[in-house]
C-alpha cells in the first residue's frame, strides 16, 4: 500500500541520537507512514544503528558519500512515495501527536504548502531549555531585530523574513507537490538551506502553524547553528541576508493587496530586515537580486565563499 506520510531523516554522525529519531517518527505516525534514511557518509557508528531496523517494512535506509545535508534531503525527497513530508533531522526527535496534527491542519487548509510547530528545545541528554513559540526569540536563535517589524503584522510568511522562526528543517511539513510539481528542492547553502526552501513555498501558498511544541530540537556541541555562532558567523551571516534579499521582493508583492501596501511593507522591511548592522551589504543584495525578470544566475554566484564580494562582505560580518 502507497504510504500517505513520508519522514525524511537525513543522517550523519549522530549514533547516539539517529535510534531516537527513527522511534520517535514511527510512534508519531501509525499507519500508512515510511521513514526515509539517508545516511550522508557517517563516519561513527551511525549505520551500525541503522542495520536495527531494516526489517521493519516502514523503514528504508539509502546509504550514499558525504555529499552535505542538502543532498541527503533531496536524495530522501526523490525516494519518498508518501504525499506529505516531513523532515526529521537525526539528532531530533518527534512528538508522538505531530504528524497527526499537521497532517490534519494541512488537509483542513488546501492553499497552505508548508506547515510547523512550536519547538520544545533539549540539551543533548534530552532535558528540556524552553519552548520557542514561532518567531518570539529563544537560544540558540538569535533576538529579532528591535523596531517596527514585520512580524507584528501576523502573518507567517512576512515574519520569515524578519527571522526563520521555523527554526529547523525537523519542523518542516509540506506536501510533496512542491517537490513534484513545481520542482522546489533544498540549495547547497551551509547554514540557511532550509530558510531558502521554506521562502520559496511561501511564494506558492499559505503556513500553518501549530501553537504546541511538536518537535524536540536538541541543543549539542556539533549542531550547525553553533558553529555559525563562532567560526562560521561570518558565512553564516551573509546566508541569512542572501536568502531574505532573494526573496523578499517577490513575496512582498505575492502579499501585498495594493502599492500602498506594498510601500509600506517595503518600509518594514528596511527596518525588520536581519542586516546584522551592515545595512549596505543588503541593500547592495537587493540591488543585485534585482526584479523578477533578471536572471538568477549572477545573483547565485555569490553562494560561494571565494566571491570577492562575498569574501569581503563574509570578513566584515564574522566581527
Amino acid at each position: 500500500m502507497k504510504p500517505a506520510v513520508s519522514v525524511i531523516i537525513p543522517s550523519y554522525n549522530h549514533e547516539a541520537f539517529v535510534g531516537r529519531a527513527i522511534v520517535s517518527a514511527l510512534d508519531s505516525g501509525g499507519e500508512g507512514l515510511e521513514v526515509v534514511v539517508v545516511d550522508d557518509g557517517s563516519t561513527d557508528a551511525s549505520r551500525d544503528r541503522l542495520d536495527r531496523y531494516r526489517d521493519d517494512p516502514r523503514v528504508r535506509i539509502h546509504l550514499q558519500d558525504n555529499r552535505g545535508a542538502h543532498a541527503a534531503l533531496n536524495r530522501g525527497l526523490e525516494l519518498a512515495e508518501g504525499d506529505i513530508a516531513f523532515i526529521l533531522n537525526s539528532d531530533d526527535a518527534f512528538h508522538r501527536d505531530r504528524i497527526a496534527a499537521l497532517t490534519r491542519r494541512l488537509a483542513d487548509n488546501p492553499e497552505a504548502v508548508i506547515g510547523a510547530s512550536w519547538i520544545q528545545v533539549v540539551d543533548a541528554e534530552g532535558s528540556e531549555l524552553g519552548v520557542k513559540q514561532a518567531w518570539r526569540t529563544l537560544p540558540p536563535w538569535p533576538a529579532p531585530t528591535t523596531g517596527p517589524r514585520l512580524s507584528d503584522l501576523g502573518d507567517p510568511r512576512l515574519a520569515l523574513l524578519e527571522t526563520n522562526w521555523i527554526s529547523t528543517t525537523s519542523n518542516l511539513a509540506f506536501p510533496m507537490t512542491l517537490i513534484r510539481e513545481h520542482g522546489l528542492g533544498f540549495s547547497p547553502l551551509r547554514y540557511t538551506h532550509d530558510w531558502d526552501f521554506i521562502l520559496s513555498a511561501c511564494r506558492l501558498g499559505g503556513v500553518e502553524l501549530v501553537e504546541e511544541p511538536l518537535v524536540q530540537y536538541r541543543v549539542h556541541g556539533a549542531n550547525t547553528i553553533g558553529e555559525g555562532a563562532d567560526e562560521g558567523r561570518g558565512r553564516m551571516r551573509f546566508e541569512i541576508m542572501w536568502v531574505v534579499a532573494r526573496h523578499a521582493a517577490r513575496l512582498l508583492r505575492s502579499i501585498a493587496d495594493n502599492d500602498a501596501e506594498l510601500v509600506r511593507l517595503r518600509e518594514l522591511l528596511s527596518s525588520s530586515a536581519p542586516t546584522f548592522g551592515c545595512d549596505a551589504v543588503f541593500g547592495q543584495l537587493l540591488l543585485l537580486r534585482g526584479g523578477e525578470e533578471n536572471s538568477p544566475a549572477a545573483y547565485d554566484a555569490l553562494t560561494d565563499p571565494g566571491h570577492p564580494f562575498t569574501a569581503a562582505a563574509i570578513e566584515l560580518l564574522q566581527d
